[in-house]
Formats: structure tokens, sequence, C-alpha cells
């Protein structure tokens, strides 16, 4: 969020400079300076005695706000937070008495009450007549990996804010700000949750979902004359707004709602790529708290409506860990590990890849010991968690007593810069944090995408292939940051007096949530996907529970495992045989073929397209290397895949060949 703070900021017209950046981390501290051209601080007191800043946008995780917006209120800054403004009624009243004190405004990172969408909408809301209802819909998806109900609850109280300060903010704008908005009834569960709010004789209903599909972000305001909803996902507004009671409006109703989905939709998308905006909303915020600022006026939001919305925020998310609660006593209590079993530290173990590494760990007897910056509580197979930041220094005794260590955190989907501090970075202080406490066994998780690309159709890679070379920028932010974290590995590992065993699993998969790897296809529409190259094309993948079995088979024979291995199955030797197997699994998706070089070519063309709408060179990509099929010598995986599955404990089989 500092990162799109700081590209909001170039389309705020009040004028400004960024005088200073702070992070507890020294590195991510310099990385935001070199972007905004400020001063690196770690320590926010040092910032404000030395910089005396005018305004602080304070973008620390959710739940560290009231620290840091309480530290620059004192110090005479405006302050803008990001969402959720605060935990609690109570924090938001002390920095609201704080900043009337000292004269300064607060605002929080409601944007949606910004976006293009949401004005448009209130602009048009005096042609519905008398309201009756505000409906506000926010359905998300927290990704593949399976979360206990902790987490997941996590995950929709950080969205929350979003779909309740949009229609908080209608409420009152329909009622008048000073009416009374009242709470009539609740059901929550850790993925849902079901409010129904009075505001006078207006009723509000808020629906926000991790499981209903498909993914949305509306407002609907209804009144006698119609009805109105903003998407926020496309950044338009739709309806007729008419009683829709005459058989004129009944039929061409439909028409015109149609006609301007399809309209919003296409205008949503252009503004986003030419202004490369993913939040719209933020810069409008900013700015109009800046000029706030400048002018001395109010901040966009009222201190009663912040106060009133943290209130209401308080309450649901009460709600929604009580229901967490409910679901947590419900479960039967897992038998714990005996204290005298070997210890393993995981790191990413709340990932796809490291909740199926926990379980084979688990199943042959190990303590597992996971580390990630947010827990999952609920994870049987976890028996402890360490909440670590792998990008800054990790203390010593994260790693005490283990005995091996299995490296899988990773950088997922950020740029460069987080591939640098989330997979390289990471990589060489999980190194020196073992050294530091004595633990010599490193079982690191690569990619098979660190090799360098063949050097003709025909070359057959296999465990003594190259890395690719250092500017492997080219192929991509995940190909380059897991070729460096591996080189890191090799080259820093000895001198520390870690042995290590690198696994490089092939694209993984899961035959019983069948997913199609990226390099394969992406799904267009429905049942219909977009397939590269054509089904007799080879393409190398590991299914995720036999990958892991073979981790936590290195993992107790680490003294007999190979040093390198390319982790892949050769029964699934071709794009064809993989759908074949997904279909046997119940997958029923659609392939449209294209040939590789014909999406290469499309593709750096509308990369260079987009590159001359926003003013901005596209960096070098290699599309033709990074998707182009290879082929590999899969004798060395074959028989590690062999020997782990015969080691696996029997309940595991039965999960794996159940896959099958």
């Amino acid at each position: 969020m500092a990162h799109l703070h700081l590209k909001a900021l170039r389309r705020v017209p009040t004028p400004h400079s960024v005088v200073a950046v702070c992070d507890t981390q020294e590195a991510a501290a310099r990385e935001l300076a070199a972007l905004a051209g400020a001063i690196p601080y770690t320590s926010l007191a040092t910032l404000l005695g030395d910089a005396r800043p005018q305004l602080v946008h304070v973008c620390t995780p959710a739940g560290t706000h009231f620290e840091p917006a309480r530290t620059a209120l004192e110090a005479g800054a405006n302050v803008f937070v990001e969402k959720p403004f605060v935990e609690t009624e109570r924090e938001a009243r002390d920095l609201l008495v704080a900043a009337r004190a000292r004269g300064l405004i607060l605002c929080a990172g409601h944007q949606q009450v910004r976006d293009p969408a949401y004005l448009a909408l209130m602009q048009r809301v005096s042609a519905l007549g008398e309201i009756v209802q505000v409906d506000s819909r926010f359905t998300f998806n927290p990704g593949t990996v399976t979360l206990g109900p902790r987490a997941l609850a996590t995950q929709l109280l950080d969205i929350l804010p979003h779909p309740l300060s949009s229609l908080m903010s209608a409420l009152e704008q329909v009622n008048g700000d000073g009416a009374a908005i009242d709470v009539a009834a609740v059901v929550a569960e850790p993925t849902e949750l079901y409010a129904l709010l009075r505001a006078g004789d207006v009723l509000g209903s808020l629906t926000v979902s991790l499981r209903a599909r498909p993914v949305a972000s509306t407002l609907t305001v209804t009144g006698r004359g119609g009805a109105l909803t903003a998407d926020f996902i496309r950044t338009s507004v739709t309806g007729a707004a008419n009683p829709g009671t005459g058989p004129i409006e009944k039929v061409f109703n439909p028409i015109v709602e149609g006609w301007q989905m399809a309209a919003g939709a296409v205008a949503g998308v252009s503004r986003r790529l030419i202004t490369g905006g993913n939040y719209p909303g933020v810069a409008e915020l900013i700015g109009d708290f800046y000029s706030a600022v400048a002018r001395h006026r109010p901040s966009p939001f009222a201190p009663d409506h912040l106060q009133r919305l943290t209130a209401m925020y308080e309450v649901l998310a009460t709600h929604v860990r009580g229901a967490v609660e409910r679901v947590v006593v419900q479960r039967p209590e897992q038998r714990p590990p005996s204290p005298t079993a070997p210890l393993a530290v995981l790191t990413g173990a709340r990932g796809f890849f490291g909740k199926e590494i926990a379980r084979s760990l688990a199943s042959r007897g190990f303590r597992v010991r996971g580390v990630t910056r947010s827990p999952d509580l609920d994870d049987p197979n976890v028996h402890e968690w360490r909440a670590v930041d792998l990008g800054r220094p990790v203390p010593p005794d994260v790693f005490a007593g283990a005995s091996v260590v299995i490296h899988a955190a990773v950088e997922a989907a950020g740029g460069y810069a987080g591939h640098q501090r989330n997979t390289i970075d990471a990589t060489r202080n999980v190194l020196a944090a073992m050294q530091a406490a004595d633990c010599r066994q490193l079982v690191y998780v690569s990619s098979l995408s660190v090799l360098r690309p063949p050097r003709t159709p025909w070359e057959r890679q296999d465990e003594r292939t190259p890395l690719a070379p250092p500017d492997a920028r080219r192929f991509g932010a995940y190909a380059w940051g897991k070729t460096e974290a591996e080189r890191v590995v090799s080259n820093e590992a000895p001198g520390r007096g870690v042995a290590t065993r690198i696994l490089r699993p092939a694209a993984l998969v899961s035959r019983g949530n069948p997913d199609l790897p990226g390099l394969v296809g992406r799904r267009l529409f429905g049942r219909w996907h977009l397939g590269l190259g054509r089904p007799g094309l080879p393409f190398s993948v590991c299914d995720v529970g036999d990958a892991a079995t073979v981790v936590a088979w290195c993992t107790e024979h680490f003294d007999t495992a190979p040093p390198v291995v390319n982790l892949i199955d050769d029964a699934i030797p071709t794009r064809g045989r993989l759908l074949a197997a997904f279909r046997a699994g119940g997958w029923r998706g659609r392939m449209v073929w294209m040939p590789i070089p014909l999406f290469a070519l499309l593709f750096s063309a509308a990369r260079l397209a987009i590159g001359v709408l926003t003013l901005h060179r596209p960096a070098r990509f290699a599309v033709w290397g990074i998707f182009r099929p290879r082929r590999y010598d899969t004798s060395v995986s074959a028989g590690l895949l062999a020997a782990a599955r015969a080691w696996a404990p029997s309940a595991e089989r039965v999960v794996h060949y159940a896959r099958r």
C-alpha cells in the first residue's frame, strides 16, 4: 500500500514533496525511499523529529494503525490512515480528540466513496425518489490455499471496511449525516457476513463472502422510482432509474442495463489501463485530503462519520470472531507429537505447497514449526508457529532445536522488488539465521524455471543444466527471483556450514482440485480456456501431494538424498496427458489452442500498445523463452518419486492415489 500511495501521489494536484519514508526494516526503507526520492528512516520518532512533516501516511498492516497515527498527531502532522481506520471505537475517539485538540485532520483510506462509480451513483440518487433500501455486496476470492477459520476470518475482516464504508456513507447521504444507523440483525461465519442495518426508514443490507461467486463489489440504491447499481470492479453504474412497472419499461429496461454494463465495462477497463490504477478512488481521496490540509478545510471524512464507521466495524468484527470461536471449539483436538520427535522448521507453511509439506512431515512423526508472516493457527499439521517476515533479519531462535529446515517460502505474485526482498533476501536471511542457530541441514524448494533456456528444440535438460544467467529478469520476476535465490543457496550455504538438498518441482497441480498451470493456458469464460501450444507438446508437472512426499522423504533421508533433483512426474509428459488426468478427476473445461509463437507476438504487441497509451516503455520480456516447450531427462526424478511413494504412510498413499 505504501508503494500504491507513492504512485497515487503523482496524480495529486496539490503541490507537495515526499521528504521521508519509514520502515522498521532498513532495506525496505531504502527501497521505498529510492522510489520516493526521500530520506529513509527505521524509526518513526526520529523521522518526525528530523523531517517535521505536515502530513503522514500510515500504511502499516491492519491492526497496527493506532500507535503510529497517534505518534504522528502528537508530532503535529495531519494523518492519512489506511483501512481499516482503527480496530475499536475507543481508539477512533482517542485519535479524533487528539487531532481536534491540535487543529489537525484525519482521513481514512476508504477510497470507494471517491470511486467514479460511487460519485456517479450519488449524483443520480435524487432521480430515484424516496429511498427505500441500500445494498452493499462484496465477494472476494481468498485464493486456492485451504485456510483454517481464523485465517479466513482475518481475510474477511481485512476487506470488510470497503463495503461497510460505502454502505454507511450512502445511508448517511440519503438520510442526512446526523441520522443514527443501528444494527437490526447479523449472521456471521468465518467466511460470510450478513448484516441488516436501519437508518430511519431506510434499510441497509451488507453481504460479504469469501465463497460466493462471481467476485463482485457493488452498491445498489433502491427507491420508489427505481434502482441504480455502482459496480466498483468495472467502475460503472447500471440501472434504468425508473419504476419498471409499465409494459415498455419491463421490455426495454434489461436492454438499457445490458448496454450500460457493456459500455461501462469497456470504459472502466480502458481507464484503468491508461491510468495504471488498480484501486480507483485512492488518488482522488488522497488529493482531497491534501487539498483540505493546504486550504485549512475539514477532512474528506467528518470525525463523526469515522467514529460511527469504526463503532460499526467493531460490532461486526465481534460477531465474526465469535463465529470463529464456535467453529474452533467444535473441532476435534489433534493429538500432539512426541516431545522427542525430530523438529522440522518449514518456511512458507501457510502456502499451497507448504500445507502439503506440513501434512507429509506430520504423517512421518515430525514436529513441525511453521514460519510465515500470518500463521494459520487451525492447521492441524503445524504444531507451533512463528510469525516472521523473512525479508528482514531472522532471529536465530526461529530455527533453534531444528534437525532440518525446509525453505519453501517465496514471493508468489509481486514485482522485481518484491521478489528481491521476499525470495532472494529472505533466502539469505534464512541461511544467516541457520548458521547462528547451528542448524546444518537445509532442504531448499526451488523451481524448474531456474534453468537456462534450451539451446536447441531437442535438448534434454537435467540436473547438470546450468542456471539461467544473472540477466534472467527478462524471463519474469518469479523466474528471476528463484534463480538468484538458488544461486545464493549454492554459493553461500557451504561457507556457512549448511548442507543442502535442492528440489526443483515442475508446475504443481492437484488432481483433486484441477487448475491449469499458467504456462499451459488460462480460463477465458465459463468452461472455455485458452491453451498455449497443442495437446502433443511436452509439459512438465508434478502432483503437489507427491512433491510434498518427496520433500518429507528428503528430510528424513537427508544424507542419502540426491543433492539436486528436477522433480517431474514422467507419467504426465504432455499438455494433453495433463488435461486427460484433470478430466478423470471431474474437470470439464474446453480448450481453444493457440500456437505459442502467435501468442508471443500478440502478447508483445499488447504490451507495446499499453506502453504507448501510458507513455511508459515496457521492460524487456522474453515471452517465447518463457513459454517454449522444454524436454527433460527424468531418470533421477523417477527414482526419487518411486522411493518416496513406497515410503509414504499407507494413509498418505491413499490420498495421493485418490487424486489419480
